[in-house]
C-alpha cells in the first residue's frame, strides 16, 4: 500500500510567515532599544572620561584647559581644549607631535606640521549614536588628502552674548589673551556656583557635510537683534529656516565654537542652533550652537565635578542658562531638569 507524505498548504505557510513576520515585528524594536542603550552607555563613558581628564588638567594647571587663544591673528595656534588635555587623556606621543606655534586649520604649513595630529579620530571624543560625518572626510591643501578628526563633545561655553550685550562668556570655556569678552581665566575657585551645578561637556549632533539637511546636524541664519534678550535669540532661531553651515564637530583639534571649540547654552537642547552671518555691524556669531543627540529626550552632560548627567529637552531655558554659568548664583534644584 503506497503512502503519501502530506506537506504544507498554501494557507499553512502563509500563516507560518506571518507568525515569522510578527515576531520579529516585536523583537526589532527590543533589539534596537538594546544597541542604542549600549551606545548611551558608552557616550556616558566618554564624558566620564573626559571628566576625569580635565580633573588632572585641573590637578597639573590649576585652571580648566582654555579652549584657545583668541584673536588667533599673530597667535600661531588654533588648538583646542581637548588638545590641551591629551596627556591627561593617555595621549601624551599624540600631545607631542603637536606643534602649538603653527595654526592647524586655516594655514597650510600648520595643517602640514601638525597633520599626525590633525588627523587622528579618537574615539573618547565620538557618540556611536551619532553617524554624520561632520566633514567631507579628508582635506589636502597641506597636500596629500589626510582624513580629519571629528568630535561629539564640546566643553561649555555658559550663555554667551557677547556679540550683541558686550557681555563676556560665563562658563567653563574661557580663551587666552586677556579679553574679557573672551572670558576669564577658570579656575575650580572661580566656579561659585559649585561644580556640581555647571556643566563642563555636552554632547552635539555633529554635521552632514554641507548637505543642509534640516535637523540638529544644521546651524540656521539669523539676522540678530542688538540688546535682545535670551528669550528673543531662542524665537528667532527656531523660527529660522534658512541653512547656514553643516559642518558641526568637523576639526576636535580647532578652537572654534561648532567645530572643536564650545557649545552655548543659549538654545536648549536638541533645538536649532543658528549663527549670525556678518554684516550690519555685528561679528559672526557662533555663539546659538547648543547640545543635541540621538538619544530618545534629551542629552548626556558632563558637570564640572566629574559627573555625567542626562538633561531632558524638556528643561526651562532659565534652567539651562543656569546649569551653562559658573558663577551667578543661581540656585537649581536636580528636580528642576
Amino acid at each position: 500500500m503506497t503512502k503519501f507524505r502530506r506537506g504544507f498548504t498554501l494557507i499553512e505557510l502563509l500563516v507560518v510567515i506571518a507568525i515569522i513576520a510578527v515576531l520579529i515585528a516585536l523583537l526589532l524594536p527590543a533589539v534596537q532599544a538594546a544597541r542604542e542603550a549600549a551606545r548611551r552607555s558608552q557616550c556616558v563613558n566618554n564624558l566620564k572620561q573626559m571628566g576625569l581628564a580635565i580633573h588632572n588638567y585641573v590637578s597639573t594647571n590649576e585652571t580648566i584647559p582654555p579652549a584657545g587663544i583668541y584673536p588667533t591673528i599673530g597667535t600661531g595656534t588654533t588648538a583646542s581644549d581637548k588638545v590641551r588635555m591629551l596627556p591627561n587623556m593617555e595621549q601624551q606621543s599624540l600631545y607631542n607631535a603637536y606643534n602649538f606655534a603653527v595654526q592647524d586649520r586655516g594655514a597650510a604649513p600648520g595643517e602640514a606640521m601638525n597633520a599626525t595630529v590633525y588627523s587622528t579620530k579618537l574615539a573618547t571624543l565620538l557618540c556611536p549614536s551619532d553617524a554624520n560625518p561632520g566633514n567631507s572626510g579628508t582635506y589636502a591643501a597641506a597636500g596629500p588628502a589626510m582624513p580629519i578628526g571629528v568630535s561629539n563633545y564640546a566643553i561649555s561655553g555658559g550663555p554667551n552674548r557677547w556679540n550683541y550685550t558686550g557681555s563676556g562668556m560665563n562658563g567653563a570655556a574661557w580663551y587666552m589673551n586677556g579679553a574679557p569678552t573672551y572670558g576669564n581665566k577658570v579656575t575650580l575657585a572661580a566656579i561659585t556656583d559649585g561644580t556640581t551645578n555647571t556643566i563642563g561637556y555636552s554632547e552635539f549632533v555633529k554635521g552632514k557635510s554641507g548637505a543642509n539637511l534640516p535637523g540638529t546636524n544644521l546651524c540656521y541664519q539669523i539676522a540678530g537683534t542688538k540688546n535682545a534678550g535670551f528669550q528673543d535669540d531662542f524665537n528667532q532661531c527656531q523660527a529660522s529656516t534658512t541653512a547656514k553651515w553643516d559642518y558641526k564637530g568637523e576639526y576636535w583639534t580647532n578652537e572654534t565654537a561648532g567645530r572643536g571649540g564650545p557649545f552655548y547654552e543659549v538654545m536648549t537642547p536638541n533645538k536649532k542652533s543658528c549663527m549670525n552671518p556678518n554684516g550690519s555691524g555685528f561679528p559672526y556669531v557662533d555663539s546659538f550652537t547648543t547640545a543635541a543627540s540621538f538619544h530618545s529626550g534629551g542629552v548626556n552632560v558632563m558637570m564640572l565635578d566629574g559627573s555625567v548627567k542626562f538633561i531632558k529637552d524638556s528643561i526651562a531655558l532659565s534652567t539651562w542658562i543656569a546649569l551653562g554659568t559658573i558663577n551667578m548664583g543661581e540656585v537649581v534644584g536636580s528636580d528642576t531638569y
